[in-house]
C-alpha cells in the first residue's frame, strides 16, 4: 500500500494527477503510521530471537503493539470512507481504476488484489492479532515473566474490540460509520442560559455529544441529543478559571437544601418506626416523605458540583461550561479529549450529522456503563443512600514492580458526584509503602468510595484506582479488614467501620432563649428523640474527623466569635450548626462542647451522686487504685441511663484522643484535668454549704482524679 501511495502521490505534482490530495489522504489514512508500528514490532522480535541462549521474552514488544491500537481505531473508523473514496475515484478516473484493480502483492506467485481488498488487510489484522494474543496468553504459564505484559496487552485489545462490537451489534450493517466507538461518558451538570441542567456527556473517537435525560416509563431513562461538536473543532480549557463570570441565575442554597433533606430523612425514619407498630393499610405512610426526599436529592445533584470545566467549538466560537466535583474527573475528561485529538485526525469527519450521532447514543445505551457515580442509574428497588461516617484506615500496599513516591486520595460520592475527602502522606521510594493512616469519611447520600493511587510528579500520575461499592449488606459498626484490588497485581489493605447517621433533632428554628444551652438534659433528649444530645455527638465526630492530631486539643481555647456563631446555630438549626463545625477552627469545636457541658444546670455525674463519688475517691490512697476504681464503677452504675450513655460516649472519645498522644500531647492526666471539673461538680446547695475558697482546689484535684480513674478503667477494659 505504501508503494502504491507513493506512486499515486507522485502524480499530484503533474498536470494530470489521478486523484486529489484530499482523496489520497482519505484512502491511505494512517497507513504510514501503522507500517512504522509494525516495522518496529518486527525488528524488536528479530533482535530478541537473534540472541542465543536463555529464554526468549517477547511480552514487552507485544504490549507496546497493543498500546498502539489507537492507530487501528482511527484506521477502522475511516475504513468505510476510504472504500467509498476508492469507488468514487474509480468511477471518475479510468486510469485510477486500472491502477487499483490489479495490485500484485507476490511476484513469485503473481498473486494480485484490488486496493479495496488490500485496505481490508489491517481490518482483518485486528482480529488476527486478537487470536494471536489469546493463544500466547493461554500457552504462557502465570509465573512466566511474559505473562503479566501479555495479560495487559490481551486486556487492552479485548477492551478495544468490545467497544467496537457493542455498536456493531446494534447499528444497521449497511452503515459505513459503524466503527465509531465510545471512549468515555458520564452524567454532568451544564450551565445553560444561567441555569444548571443535568446532562449526559458522550465522548466518541470523532465527536463529543451532549444529551438531556428523558423519563421513559418506570425506572428507565432515554436521551435526547442537545448538541455535538466534531472532535477536530473542540478546544479544551485546561486551567479552571475560578474568577470567571459564570452568570448563574439564582444559584441554589446548598446548605438549605441539605437541611431540608436532613429534616425529611428524619421524618421518614420516624414514620418507618411508627409503621412497624401499625398494620399496613397497603399505602406506606412514608411515601410522601420519600417523594419529597427524592426531589431534594435531585436538586442537590444539580447544586453540589462547583469545579468548572470548559470546552469550546472553534467553528462557532461558542464556549460551553460544565460543573464537576472531582479534579480527578476533570483531568480524565481533559486528557481523554486531548489524546483523541492527537491520534484521531480523521479525514471527512465534518460529515457528521445529528441523526447519526443520536443513533449511536441509542445504540450504546443498553450496554453503557457510566464512569461518574451511579446515582441516576438507581431505581425504586435500590437500597436508600448511605448517611453516616465511614471510619477508614489505609494500611499498606503490595504488588508494585518497582519503588516509587506514592500517595493515596480518597473520594466519596454524594448524590452521584465524587468529592475528595482525604489524602495520605507521601511515602518516598518504596516498593511496599505503609501508611497506617486513619480517616473519618462523611457519607451523605453516598454509594461508593473511590481510591486513587498517585505517583508524585510535577503533574501527578495516576497509577491505579478502585471503586468500592458500599452497602448495608456488608458494612458493620465493628472494624473489619478489607483488601482492595487496585490493579492486576496491586492490592491495598484497609480497615473499615461504618457508623450510621443518627436521627438528629428536628430542624424547626426556635426563638425560645436557652433552648439548648442551660437547659436540662432530660428536656433536650425528649425533644431530640435520641440517647445522647446532638451537640455532644456532632462535636466529637468533628474532632475525630480532623482534630485528633492537633497539639493541645481540648486544652487550647477557641475563637469567641466562632463560639457565639456556633451557640446560635445549635439553638436554631442543628444541620446548619453541623456544617458550621466543619468551617470553624477545631479549637472552637472543642470549645463549644466544653461550654455546653459547663452550662448544664446539673453536671453529667449529677448533684445527688457527686458527694458519693467524692467520698469514694477520698477513701482510698493512690497505692490502692484498683480498689478505688472498682468502688467508683459501682457508684457509676447508680447514674440515670441517659447520663451513663453520654459519659460513656465522651470517655470512649477521650481514650481515642489519648491514643494519639504522640501527636496531640494530651495524656490521660491532661484530659482528666480538662474534663474532670466539667463533668463533675457539686450542686448549688452543696457549694453554698462549703467554704468555696478552701475547698475549690481540693475539689478540682478530686474531680480530675475521679475522671482519671474512669479513663484508666476504660483502657484496662479495652
Amino acid at each position: 500500500m505504501i508503494q502504491y501511495k507513493r506512486a499515486i502521490h507522485a502524480t499530484l505534482g503533474t498536470s494530470q494527477p489521478v486523484i486529489k490530495e484530499e482523496e489520497e489522504n482519505t484512502i491511505f489514512f494512517n497507513i504510514d503510521e501503522l507500517y512504522e508500528v509494525h516495522t518496529r514490532f518486527l525488528n524488536d522480535l528479530k533482535t530478541i530471537v537473534a540472541h542465543e541462549g536463555g529464554d526468549v521474552l517477547i511480552g514487552e514488544p507485544f504490549k507496546r503493539l497493543a498500546d498502539n491500537f489507537s492507530l487501528y481505531s482511527a484506521f477502522l473508523h475511516n475504513y468505510g470512507q476510504a472504500i467509498e473514496t476508492v469507488k468514487k475515484c474509480s468511477a471518475n478516473n479510468p486510469q485510477f481504476k486500472q491502477i487499483v484493480s490489479t495490485i500484485v502483492v507476490n511476484l513469485h506467485t503473481e498473486q494480485s488484489l484490488t486496493l479495496e481488498d488490500l485496505l481490508h488487510k489491517p481490518v482483518a489484522r485486528v482480529q488476527i492479532n486478537a487470536l494471536v494474543f489469546n493463544d500466547l496468553l493461554r500457552e504462557t504459564p502465570p509465573n512466566h515473566p511474559d505473562h503479566q505484559p501479555l495479560r495487559q496487552a490481551h486486556k487492552t485489545i479485548h477492551l478495544f474490540l468490545k467497544q467496537f462490537n457493542v455498536v456493531n451489534q446494534r447499528l444497521p450493517t449497511e452503515s459505513n460509520k459503524n466503527l465509531r466507538r465510545m471512549v468515555k461518558n458520564s452524567f454532568i451538570v451544564e450551565l445553560v442560559d444561567g441555569h444548571r441542567k443535568l446532562r449526559h456527556l458522550f465522548l466518541f473517537n470523532d465527536v463529543i455529544a451532549c444529551a438531556k435525560y428523558k423519563a421513559s416509563g418506570r425506572d428507565r431513562i432515554d436521551y435526547e441529543l442537545k448538541w455535538f461538536i466534531p472532535l477536530k473543532d473542540v478546544v479544551v480549557f485546561e486551567e479552571a478559571d475560578a474568577t470567571a463570570d459564570l452568570k448563574e441565575s439564582s444559584p441554589a442554597n446548598i446548605l438549605q437544601l441539605k437541611t431540608q433533606a436532613c429534616t425529611v430523612r428524619d421524618q421518614l425514619l420516624l414514620e418507618e418506626k411508627d409503621d412497624k407498630g401499625r398494620k399496613s393499610n397497603g399505602l406506606r405512610s412514608g411515601d410522601k416523605y420519600r417523594r419529597k426526599l427524592a426531589d431534594l436529592e435531585s436538586q442537590l445533584v444539580l447544586a453540589s458540583p462547583n469545579l468548572v470545566f470548559r470546552i469550546a467549538n472553534k467553528a462557532t466560537n461558542k464556549t460551553i461550561t460544565f460543573f464537576l466535583s472531582s479534579d480527578f474527573e476533570r483531568t480524565q475528561w481533559i486528557e481523554s479529549i486531548l489524546s483523541l485529538k492527537q491520534t484521531c485526525n480523521i479525514p471527512g469527519a465534518n460529515t457528521i450529522n445529528a441523526l447519526e450521532v443520536h443513533a449511536f447514543i441509542v445504540a450504546m445505551q443498553k450496554g453503557m456503563k457510566t464512569e461518574m457515580g451511579s446515582y441516576l442509574m438507581r431505581n425504586t428497588n435500590d437500597e436508600s443512600l448511605l448517611v453516616g461516617d465511614l471510619h477508614m484506615t489505609v494500611h499498606g500496599l503490595t504488588g508494585l514492580d518497582q519503588p516509587a513516591d506514592l500517595y493515596i486520595c480518597i473520594e466519596v460520592d454524594s448524590y452521584g458526584h465524587y468529592f475528595r475527602k482525604a489524602t495520605t502522606k507521601m511515602v518516598c521510594r518504596s516498593i511496599s509503602p505503609l501508611w497506617n493512616e486513619s480517616f473519618v469519611l462523611e457519607l451523605e447520600g453516598s454509594q461508593n468510595v473511590r481510591i486513587l493511587l498517585y505517583e508524585a510528579h510535577e503533574r501527578p500520575k495516576l497509577r491505579a484506582k478502585h471503586v468500592l461499592k458500599l452497602s448495608r449488606s456488608w458494612l458493620q459498626e465493628t472494624p473489619m479488614s478489607r483488601i482492595l484490588k487496585l490493579g492486576e497485581t496491586i492490592t491495598l489493605n484497609t480497615t473499615l467501620r461504618f457508623v450510621p447517621g443518627e436521627v438528629t433533632l428536628r430542624r424547626v428554628p426556635t426563638s425560645k432563649p436557652g433552648a439548648l444551652f442551660g437547659a436540662k438534659m432530660s428536656q433536650i433528649l425528649k425533644r431530640e428523640k435520641r440517647d445522647i444530645p446532638f451537640i455532644i455527638s456532632a462535636c466529637i465526630r468533628e474532632v475525630e474527623r480532623r482534630g485528633m492530631s492537633e497539639v493541645g486539643i481540648y486544652r487550647v481555647s477557641g475563637s469567641a466569635s466562632d463560639l457565639a456563631k456556633l451557640k446560635k446555630s445549635f439553638e436554631t438549626n442543628a444541620y446548619e450548626a453541623e456544617q458550621l463545625l466543619k468551617d470553624v477552627d477545631i479549637h472552637s469545636v472543642t470549645g463549644i462542647l466544653k461550654s455546653y457541658l459547663r452550662e448544664l444546670p446539673e453536671a453529667l455525674f449529677t448533684d445527688a451522686l457527686y458527694p458519693k463519688f467524692f467520698e469514694t475517691f477520698s477513701a482510698f490512697s493512690n497505692n490502692n487504685e484498683a480498689a478505688r476504681i472498682n468502688e467508683l464503677l459501682k457508684v457509676f452504675e447508680e447514674l440515670p441511663p441517659a447520663n451513663k450513655a453520654s459519659i460513656s460516649h465522651i470517655l470512649d472519645h477521650l481514650i481515642r484522643v489519648h491514643h494519639q498522644e504522640t501527636d496531640n500531647k494530651m495524656s490521660l492526666h491532661n484530659l482528666a484535668m480538662v474534663f474532670g471539673p466539667t463533668l463533675l461538680r457539686p450542686g448549688q446547695t452543696q457549694a453554698k454549704q462549703k467554704d468555696l475558697l478552701a475547698s475549690s482546689t481540693v475539689d478540682v484535684m478530686a474531680q480530675a482524679g475521679i475522671l482519671y480513674c474512669f479513663l484508666q478503667a476504660r483502657i484496662k477494659k479495652d
